[in-house]
């Protein structure tokens, strides 16, 4: 479709040679279409070579297409004619109050200049601002995407050492109308410094629809499609790069060749690899057809602003507030409305944000037990498994004794009370049954008489009640019979308690002295009190005789020998104490008395 241009533009025979199709306004009346407006604000120094680009492909549009170009009244270009941008290029001032259906704004060599310091930006500002309320869709290119991007969302770029520059391929993600029919992976010109990342953007405002590692993002769109920001050059002819590049050089500037645009390794104009231009005619294609003319109204001066209402939630607490919304919207013409959750009815009610970060916190709370349940079942599981594991030991190690001694009449005994062990709760209880059940054991194989150490040893806390326990053990021990008694617990208020560490000593001397016995034989693993320790020193010898605070300085000094305790009885009733090796039973040992 022909662009409808004001005559004497551009030559006919320049139009002819690039394939423009245009037409006068006299021509366009005359049809009964109506032309779409596109506006062209053109910053590049170069008007007429940017104005050819841009309406080349414009023209190859099935679209009628009237264009305006437009300039910055603040700036006097140094490379045109002036007379030419007076007669055919309009200010903003000129445009200001009209609409278009789309507006491109090229790019600059501006990269490295603070916005403050450009005669126009003020005016540029205002041209951003008129794109808001008078333009259905505008495209922003390289420098001007960049300027567009900070001053309508604050995005701040970066400015690169090295230049972007060359012909980069990028993946087609098929998300976006804008780059429908395109292949899926396609090739955009670069030619700028400055660089935009996804971490830099608002991707809740904004999409990205092109973007690589090499040239970070390059297309993106607003989620309206009302702004679509273009950081490469598609409006470029085949030779621009290789004009660019050699006019750097001559101007003294570092620039690399740039890259993937030559087929061989040298910088020449005959060797240039074109593949961007069906990406370029279909790129304008789809923004002329998908954001602007399927989607703008007939009428332009219909395009209004976009309005944003928000209401907070007080004003939406009720029913009877969403009825005065509505009110309210339907006398506006509000396009887009932002709410917040129900606020309060009164002064006694919650907030629905508060009431759901109150339910959250449960949640949280919540999930946090479940997790500790879970880790807690599973160490249930674990420590199950190895108390029936330690219990298992135990009872095999007893079934053995009992089978090497031919006493497997008890298994069944010594099997139940070890399987009690795995209900019971009473560290006294469990801890007892290796004394009990090897008192049992022992009474079965000699043929003694057992006697539980509850019934005849009496406590008070962790000590004998010496009184009680000489009483009771009179009573049950009889003269002439014989006798096995496990040590190391007694008779707590009718419960198991356990002596101190080493109590089986204890239970000895008071069944000693309660028997008024001359002597109290202790069998152990060593022949008797030795002088050093003997699992430190080879050459230990036993003494022959102790008295009983030699012994006792021993125990004090932190030997191992004997509970302290023990010794009380025995002195009281001066009971001679031997210390014999149950493995040497021929030793001698150690005496003690006084």
């Amino acid at each position: 479709m022909p662009l409808i241009l004001k005559e004497g533009l551009i030559k006919k025979d320049d139009l002819i040679k690039e394939n423009i199709f245009a037409i006068d306004n006299e021509r366009a009346r005359s049809q009964d279409i109506r032309s779409l407006r596109i506006a062209i604000v053109n910053l590049m120094p170069n008007k007429e070579e940017t104005e050819i680009n841009l309406l080349k492909l414009l023209s190859s549009q099935v679209l009628q297409i009237e264009v305006d170009l437009i300039r910055t009244a603040t700036y006097k270009n140094k490379h045109s004619d002036s007379k030419r941008l007076e007669e055919y290029y309009k200010t903003f001032d000129e445009i200001k109050n009209d609409k278009y259906d789309g507006l491109i704004v090229t790019g600059a060599p501006l990269e490295d200049k603070p916005y403050d310091e450009i005669d126009y930006w003020d005016e540029l500002k205002d041209i951003f601002d008129f794109a808001r309320t008078n333009v259905y869709s505008s495209l922003f290119i390289c420098w001007g995407a960049i300027a567009a991007l900070d001053y309508f969302y604050e995005v701040k770029s970066s400015l690169e050492d090295k230049k972007i520059f060359g012909v980069y391929e990028y993946e087609n993600n098929h998300q976006s109308k804008l780059l429908d029919g395109l292949d899926d992976h396609f090739s955009i010109p670069q030619s700028r410094y400055r660089r935009l990342d996804k971490d830099s953007l608002p991707l809740k405002d904004l999409q990205i629809l092109a973007e690589n590692d090499e040239t970070g993002v390059s297309i993106l769109s607003s989620y309206d499609a009302r702004f679509v920001f273009n950081l490469g050059h598609l409006e470029y002819p085949k030779n621009t790069l290789h004009d660019e590049y050699i006019r750097d050089i001559n101007r003294g500037l570092n620039t690399e060749k740039p890259e993937n645009y030559y087929r061989g390794n040298e910088a020449d104009p005959n060797d240039i690899r074109l593949r961007w231009q069906s990406t370029a005619s279909i790129f304008f294609n789809n923004w002329l057809n998908y954001y602007i003319y399927q989607e703008t109204p007939y009428r332009l001066d219909e395009i209004k602003p976009k309005k944003v209402a928000k209401f907070g939630g007080s004003s939406l607490a009720s029913s009877q507030k969403f009825e005065d919304v509505k009110k309210i919207v339907t006398t506006s013409d509000t396009d887009i409305i932002v709410v917040s959750a129900p606020g309060k009815r009164h002064a006694d009610d919650e907030k629905i944000t508060d009431s759901l970060i109150h339910l959250y916190d449960k949640k949280e709370k919540l999930s946090i037990l479940k997790d500790e349940l879970a880790s807690i079942k599973k160490e249930i599981r674990e420590l199950d498994t190895s108390i029936r594991k330690d219990l298992e030991s135990v009872r095999q190690r007893y079934l053995d004794i009992l089978k090497e001694l031919g006493e497997e009449r008890l298994a069944d005994e010594v099997m139940d009370s070890i399987d009690s062990i795995y209900y019971e709760d009473s560290k006294d209880i469990i801890v007892s049954r290796g004394e009990y059940l090897n008192a049992k054991i022992l009474a079965s194989y000699l043929g003694y008489e057992f006697v539980d150490a509850k019934e005849i040893i009496y406590l008070d806390g962790d000590k004998i009640n010496e009184v009680k326990t000489e009483k009771a053990v009179n009573e049950r021990i009889k003269p002439g019979k014989k006798y096995v008694v496990p040590g190391f617990y007694g008779n707590s208020n009718g419960e198991i308690g356990l002596l101190k560490r080493g109590g089986s000593d204890y239970t000895g001397s008071i069944l000693a002295s309660s028997l008024n016995c001359r002597s109290y034989e202790n069998w152990t693993d060593v022949s008797g009190v030795m002088d050093k320790d003997p699992a430190k020193n080879k050459d230990a010898k036993a003494y022959k005789s102790l008295s009983y605070s030699e012994l006792r300085k021993i125990i004090d000094d932190g030997a191992e020998v004997y509970q302290a305790d023990a010794l009380e009885p025995l002195i009281g009733k001066n009971i001679e104490l031997r210390i014999l090796n149950t493995n040497r039973p021929d030793d001698e040992g150690t005496t003690i008395s006084d």
